[in-house]
């Protein structure tokens, strides 16, 4: 099976900026603990424009995904637990109100053995190890410094198919099997 990890675009101009949010509540790196200590759903806000963007994934304050990409990915991994950001524009006649869903995607031990990192501990060549992953098609890699989204090609191509935006796909190297 072939993957890819799941990145928020870099060349994104102008996305939504969500405000009045917990950051120490919201954020990438939490246990399953503090993810279900969330709220289900909250309130956030944000200043609209013309040239403000809603796009389906975000990077901040935490990886948030579009109403539409989290029925996608409750296609694929049904038992997966989202909890909801109802955005509103902070001007009230502004009717604009996405809702984003913070997913707790679950950790994998994959890092391969091949993999390098700098001194810091960030990743300098990220890759994984086939053996350790079981047909799952979306998953966090576990025991690195960063947020490492993958996913299998199935949901790539679905969110291409569905033109959802704000996001980039990068193929993932996998370690190289000893020849025998």
């Amino acid at each position: 099976m072939e993957y890819f990890e799941l990145m928020v675009d870099p060349s994104i101009s102008n996305p939504i900026q969500i405000q009045h949010v917990d950051h120490s509540v919201y954020k990438n790196d939490v246990t399953y603990e503090e993810f279900d200590a969330a709220p289900k759903m909250t309130v956030g806000y944000f200043d609209n424009s013309p040239q403000t963007e809603i796009y389906d994934l975000l990077g901040q304050p935490a990886l948030l995904i579009s109403d539409n990409l989290k029925r996608l990915f409750a296609l694929y991994v049904p038992e997966m637990p989202f909890k909801g950001i109802r955005v509103y524009a902070n001007d009230l006649e502004d009717n604009e109100s996405p809702l984003y869903w913070w997913p707790y995607i679950p950790l994998i031990e994959c890092l391969s053995s091949q993999a390098t990192k700098y001194p810091t501990g960030m990743l300098e060549h990220f890759i994984l190890d086939r053996n350790a992953l079981h047909g799952e098609d979306i998953f966090r890699v576990d025991s690195i410094l960063e947020n490492k989204v993958v996913i299998s090609l199935s949901i790539a191509e679905s969110m291409i198919r569905r033109k959802m935006t704000g996001f980039t796909l990068k193929p993932i190297c996998f370690a190289e099997m000893p020849s025998e």
